[in-house]
């Protein structure tokens, strides 16, 4: 008996201590399955997921292994596409082809992995394309090589080994009005010529017999007009520019050595100037947007629509086609998207205990013989004082206790554990929005007075769950801005109303925030949390208060109940808006009467006293450079007057906001002013990094080296973004520590002069 005692004890003392035992002893208890968790918690994310896939195969029916295999699925090729993809944006493309087969060896049909393999051998063909571009551009043919990059830029607009090859075309390309004289090496040829107050046609005719070149007027021109003109050592192409511009004319090539002038007026210009007919295929952008840019700012003359096919067609001169080609390329863009990957668990947990002994918690009497029916009630007595009066305690002779004494152990523990996994795709600035849970119904009884009343109901059906909304801003530094709307809702109870009417009373949990992430940063939003418990402890009268007794004398029931709302959430950047170089921002628009148009460039030359001649009809010279500068024997040469100016090196500039308030981001420009197009420079730039957050990818430790010059994209000026992170409003300053510049031409060194701190408020 004793021993039946002690395996009892035994029994209720290891449930007991079992109370307290983790939940985890209700997981899956797969060897497979537990073997891919330490395998994903240690990173092994591909072998974590073959042991996932062999857990799946031995329990098919085991939903939590499904649920995680699909997570991980996700998680793993959502890893190897990102790595390839930036293998193939980086230029890495035999490791990328690697990558995307890697993917389709375990999973075939990846539509992903495929469009990667596509994307390579067009990527392929394009490097092909501009290494045939950059050999033409060796041998100077720049005509050929635009057009072949422009090939591939239509294709893809963000090839970035061809878009930087038409920033370097762009460069050295000079687009003169007619592209014809561009290319004829007779007007190249460099050209003296002095004149003073000399007949416009005799100016022509000395230009036509020193050059070889053969002039048409028309028969508006005015050739008795007299003109001035004082340019040495000048190529032929920019002396008849700077003629025709400030004499209000213009020319048409008719052969290779032969130009017809004729005035510049809106008539002439009809009859004379060549136009070309262009189409433009709109891919993102809103086609009449586009056409009203156009119409705004390159002053188009004539532009049809066709909405149904979303492109235009414009006639115009080519300066202005290909003023528009630019504006077109940098505004047809497509719109950014985001992938928002999103993680949405619902915890719930009920823990409930009853532990501890019932002991009988009353007595029973009962008068043998004598009911309290039998007893005669005295007026003012109460009827059980009448009784115990004529009975008496010797009455008392049924006596009754309950002789049960139970011990309660029971513990119940429940989990719910609710899991969304949801990946929505979302174009920039524009609202996402993801329901997990239900809708339920709520019906509402209305009642039609009459003689015979007729009542009828009707649903109302209201979102419970958790209702997650998100409106992403991409950008331009891969960056995801995110106004986050979170509301977790259920039912608690019915309340009554008037005439028995019943209303929902429904719990609500809110979470509303602003955040700004990384492409591919993981944000955790957590803290809903409904946490109660509820306490009730029975035992005897008397024994229950005296501590230590308590517990053993005492039943408690314990109902713990936890639910808390965890939310991650991590964006995606699928496509971007590229960031445009200062070439294609920032290029010549021409005059306002005629777009496109190039500046007259006068090449500099050293200053010298003029020779002019004070005899004859034609009061002027026109030399070539070999004679240009060539004094007589007996000549001596004049002074130089601009001898004592001396010149000046090229200086850096910096610019930056005065104020900045505290958390805002602003930009800060380097430029390398005054230097040649062949100079190359390193600039060393300090900041406070306890205060400010260069925004560049960089490290944080308060130092950049900007690159300038010639083998920049950027050229001679750059642009760096910065944040405040500093806790308290205070001032702070942006210096450049020190420059080095070098010409690449001549292997010089250049000296660079350094501009005075920037100071910066911060509010």
């Amino acid at each position: 008996m004793k021993r039946w005692r002690i395996i009892a004890l035994s029994i209720l003392l290891a449930v007991t201590m079992g109370c307290a035992i983790d939940n985890r002893s209700f997981l899956t208890r797969n060897i497979a399955f537990s073997d891919s968790q330490k395998l994903v918690a240690e990173g092994k994310l591909e072998k974590g997921l073959e042991k996932l896939e062999q857990a799946a195969r031995e329990e098919p029916e085991n939903k939590e292994i499904r649920t995680m295999l699909m997570r991980l699925r996700d998680q793993v090729l959502g890893k190897l596409l990102i790595e390839a993809d930036n293998l193939r944006y980086a230029g890495d493309l035999d490791q990328a082809e690697q990558g995307y087969q890697r993917v389709l060896s375990m999973y075939p049909f990846n539509e992903r992995a495929k469009e990667g393999i596509e994307a390579l051998k067009t990527e392929r063909r394009h490097i092909a394309s501009v290494e045939s571009a950059r050999a033409l551009l060796a041998r100077n043919d720049l005509a050929k090589a635009e057009t072949l990059v422009r090939a591939i830029l239509q294709e893809n607009p963000q090839q970035s080994h061809a878009r930087q090859l038409i920033s370097e075309i762009n460069s050295h390309l000079s687009r003169p009005e007619v592209t014809h004289l561009a290319l004829e090496s007779a007007f190249k040829k460099a050209l003296t010529m002095e004149f003073k107050d000399t007949d416009l046609k005799s100016v022509f005719e000395i230009m036509a017999r020193t050059a070889g070149i053969n002039f048409v007027f028309d028969k508006d021109i005015r050739q008795d007009a007299k003109i001035s003109i004082f340019v040495r050592n000048n190529t032929i192409e920019d002396i008849l520019k700077l003629l025709l511009t400030t004499n209000q004319l213009a020319y048409k090539v008719l052969n290779n050595n032969s130009l017809l002038i004729y005035p510049n007026t809106p008539a002439k210009q009809k009859d004379y100037q060549e136009l070309v007919v262009r189409s433009f295929q709109v891919a993102h952008t809103d086609v009449k947007q586009m056409v009203a840019m156009v119409r705004g700012i390159v002053k188009a003359k004539d532009i049809y629509v066709n909405e149904q096919l979303n492109l235009f067609i414009m006639r115009d001169t080519l300066e202005a086609i290909r003023l528009t080609e630019r504006l077109v390329t940098l505004n047809d863009l497509a719109e950014p998207e985001v992938m928002l990957d999103v993680v949405i668990l619902d915890i719930a947990r009920n823990n409930d205990f009853l532990l501890g002994p019932k002991f009988p918690q009353s007595i029973t009497y009962g008068a043998a013989g004598v009911t309290a029916a039998t007893a005669t009630t005295t007026a003012g007595v109460t009827p059980g004082l009448v009784l115990l009066n004529q009975v008496g305690f010797d009455g008392l002779k049924s006596f009754a206790v309950d002789s049960r004494a139970v011990i309660d152990f029971l513990h119940n523990l429940s989990t719910g554990d609710v899991l969304a996994n949801p990946r929505i795709r979302v174009a920039n600035r524009e609202k996402a929005k993801i329901h997990v849970g239900e809708k339920r119904p709520f019906f509402t009884a209305n009642v039609q007075p009459g003689i015979t009343a007729v009542v009828t109901s009707t649903p109302t059906f209201i979102d419970l769950g958790v209702k997650l909304d998100v409106e992403p801003r991409v950008g331009v530094n891969s960056d995801v801005t995110m106004k986050i709307t979170l509301e977790v809702s259920s039912r608690i109870s019915d309340i009554t109303g008037p005439s028995n009417a019943t209303a929902p009373l429904i719990g609500t949990r809110n979470a509303e925030t602003m955040l700004t992430l990384k492409d591919g940063e993981t944000q955790v939003l957590a803290g809903l949390i409904d946490n109660r418990e509820t306490r009730s402890i029975s035992g005897l009268a008397g024994l229950l208060n005296i501590p230590g007794l308590d517990r053993l004398t005492s039943n408690q029931k314990i109902n713990r109940t936890k639910n808390e709302i965890v939310l991650l959430i991590t964006p995606r950047i699928i496509r971007n808006i590229p960031k445009p170089s200062n070439l294609e921002s920032e290029y010549h628009f021409g005059t306002a009467s005629e777009a496109g148009k190039l500046p007259i460039a006068i090449q500099r030359t050293a200053a010298q006293s003029l020779a002019i001649a004070p005899s004859g009809p034609v009061q002027g010279t026109a030399r070539t450079v070999s004679d240009a500068f060539a004094p007589s024997a007996d000549q001596q040469a004049a002074p130089n007057p601009f001898a004592n100016v001396s010149t000046t090196s090229p200086s850096l500039t910096i610019q930056a906001p005065t104020n900045v308030g505290l958390d805002k981001e602003f930009s800060v420009n380097v430029r390398l002013v005054g230097a040649k197009a062949t100079v190359n420079a390193d600039v060393q730039l300090n900041y406070e990094a306890s205060v400010l957050e260069a925004l560049d990818g960089g490290p944080k430790s308060g130092s950049r080296v900007l690159k300038l010059g010639k083998d920049q994209t950027a050229g001679l000026a750059t642009q760096l973004r910065f944040k405040v992170i500093a806790a308290n409003p205070g001032a702070t300053e942006i210096n450049i520590q020190s420059a080095t510049a070098e010409d690449i031409e001549h292997g010089d060194s250049v000296d660079v002069t350094l501009p005075p701190p920037a100071a910066i408020n911060i509010k």
